[in-house]
């Protein structure tokens, strides 16, 4: 055979050698790509829409602000931290409609650039007493709560960017309703859980009582 025929040969054989192969396994590559899904990960929570671990006095909830809140701009980022409760009869000259008012003092701390503020019943959100029994009551509902207003902290508003404000949470309550659970539901939906002392307790506590008094 000639040199150049036998080159041609050769260029040919592996030409045909190479289309056989790719053929051969085309399909299954295909599919094999369709069908591949990566394994699960052992970080990946079970349930997505599981509820966030229920906290204690004192322990921080890094919550997203209003959206649209009365006063200044939405967005924002507010840390969230319940630190003392009270059970009282009277508060600052107002006596509840049941039997006492639940007053819990939090230190909220906006952590961004821009001014934050929690978000408000009329967005369908806020705060929320869960009783043991399983009753939920609206903080500030009723006609005398809204007017427990102890001097040095406030109910609402906005925290100005890398600033703090005490604030309280007044609920009004029956007795058998005390150790309740405090739900707070921020401006991204996200739920954040304390579970209250039934009796009173807290760092902020002489403080705060002797507000409710005046």
């Amino acid at each position: 055979m000639r040199p150049a025929t036998a080159l041609v040969a050769l260029v040919v054989a592996a030409a045909l050698t190479l289309s056989a192969c790719g053929d051969s396994g085309g399909d299954d590559d295909s599919e094999a790509r369709d069908d591949w899904a990566p394994p699960p990960s052992r970080s990946m929570p079970t349930d997505l829409n599981a509820p966030r671990p229920l906290m204690s006095l004192g322990h921080t909830a890094h919550t997203a602000g209003a959206l649209h809140p009365p006063f200044g701009p939405g967005g924002g980022m507010l840390d969230i931290t319940p630190t003392t409760i009270t059970y009282v009869t009277r508060g600052t000259g107002q006596e509840p409609e049941h039997d006492i008012f639940a007053v819990v003092a939090c230190k909220a701390t906006s952590t961004k650039a821009v001014a934050a503020a929690e978000t408000v019943p009329a967005e369908g959100k806020s705060w929320q007493w869960i009783a043991p029994d399983g009753q939920a009551v609206d903080a500030g509902d009723g006609f005398s709560a809204p007017s427990v207003n102890p001097r040095g902290f406030t109910g609402s508003g906005t925290v100005q960017p890398g600033a703090y404000e005490w604030r309280t949470v007044i609920v009004d309550l029956e007795a058998a309703q005390r150790g309740g659970t405090l739900v707070y539901t921020d401006g991204e939906d996200e739920v954040f859980r304390w579970k209250m002392p039934a009796k009173d307790t807290g760092a902020q506590l002489p403080r705060l009582k002797a507000a409710l008094k005046r």
